[in-house]
């Protein structure tokens, strides 16, 4: 690697407490070959050893969430199983079947005493509120629209923008709280989906979401525009354009995150004669104005206090990621030579070359933290943090 310039589970080691140093190990996906035989075991983030019992899922992880002591673990996997573990013996408490048929589940998050699931069906969202002690779903609600990968955590519930199968339609986003009732705000000024046209300048929207969880509003960003809905009430508020994004074009692709202190981060391409990069941008609510961080960005990750852009010009070059503070200045740029794609895990990435790990850095800082893995290591799922999905 070449840098350019610009709870856990705590296992004692039997020593005293003076003396010992703590060994953090974190939950991970183990893939085993064949389809449904993926597994949750104990890994040391940086050496990636493994250690104690392994759970097997029964089919390939999909999205995880923890309880908010970080006592358990909430993993759905494939076909619509819902399991929980409790982390520090690696013991199964439950396993839930969340719906019938063919579906996946796209989200999951763990709000007081109830696990939120959303599965996507072909005939639109089902969200399903689970009681991960009982071991039972509690409430179902059927939506008839799909979901989107723009989604939200509240403190007591899920945020998520719906999409639409085969046609343009007014922007909805679903508010689901911690006994999963689910309450639908429209956004008419805002469509998403895809046209469902044979032509090949079909129509694409897909607005970007982000959530602040502490003022409990929602943001659809969508070219030039913002809109706010308030997710007590539900209200829409259209202030105008804002006055430094970019207009939008005849397709626009977009997502955001909430970063706090009134500023979100968006990305995106736009489709016109080619697919145009939209930048990224920071954006202040408050001030209802933006600002170009990178110009180049179509996409970006929220890694702590930082956010990542990659770019690779081929699969032979050197992967490029550049790190970007919440004051738009660069933090680093890293050139990881052999590198196609970094898997970024709480405050670690995982630099990879295909299936395969070369390199673990520090994303706070872009420093290697270690390298000269065995050939055939491969690349690390770990469950440090909710997934974003």
């Amino acid at each position: 690697m070449k840098l350019v310039a610009a709870g856990l589970v705590v296992a004692a080691l039997g020593l005293s407490a003076a003396r010992a140093s703590p060994q953090v190990v974190v939950p991970g996906l183990v893939y085993t070959p064949g389809y449904g035989n993926s597994m949750v075991a104990l890994y040391d983030p940086e050496t990636l050893a493994r250690s104690g019992p392994r759970v097997r899922l029964g089919g390939n992880a999909s999205s995880w969430s923890w309880s908010p002591q970080r006592r358990y673990l909430a993993v759905a996997s494939y076909p619509q199983w819902l399991t929980v573990i409790e982390v520090a013996e690696m013991r199964v408490v439950a396993r839930v079947r969340l719906a019938a048929g063919g579906a996946s589940v796209r989200a999951v998050t763990w709000v007081r005493d109830r696990v939120l699931a959303v599965v996507e069906t072909p005939r639109g969202a089902l969200v399903t509120a689970v009681d991960p002690f009982a071991g039972k779903v509690v409430r179902r609600t059927r939506l008839s629209r799909p979901f989107t990968f723009e989604l939200g955590r509240l403190p007591d519930g899920l945020v998520f923008l719906l999409g639409a199968q085969g046609r343009l339609a007014p922007a909805q986003i679903a508010v689901v709280d911690a006994e999963g009732t689910t309450r639908v705000a429209t956004v008419p000024q805002v469509t998403v989906g895809l046209e469902a046209v044979s032509a090949p300048g079909r129509e694409q929207r897909v607005p970007g979401l982000a959530v602040d969880p502490v003022g409990r509003k929602a943001y659809l960003v969508d070219g030039s525009r913002m809109f706010t809905v308030d997710l007590r009430t539900l209200a829409v508020t259209d202030p105008g354009p804002l006055r430094t994004l970019a207009k939008v074009t005849a397709g626009s692709v977009r997502s955001a995150r909430w970063l706090g202190d009134g500023l979100l981060a968006v990305s995106g391409f736009d489709w016109d004669a080619s697919r145009t990069p939209a930048g990224l941008r920071l954006v202040d609510v408050r001030a209802r104005t933006s600002r170009t961080v990178d110009r180049t960005a179509t996409s970006f990750t929220l890694a702590g206090r930082v956010l990542l852009i990659e770019s690779a010009p081929t699969r032979r070059a050197a992967l490029n990621v550049t790190a970007y503070g919440f004051d738009g200045r660069q933090r680093y740029r890293l050139d990881l030579s052999g590198s196609t794609w970094l898997k970024k895990q709480g405050r670690r990435g995982y630099a990879c070359r295909y299936a395969f790990l070369r390199e673990v850095v520090d994303l706070a800082t872009g420093r290697a933290i270690r390298t000269g893995f065995p050939a055939r290591t491969r690349c690390p799922t770990l469950l440090v943090g909710d997934s974003r999905g």
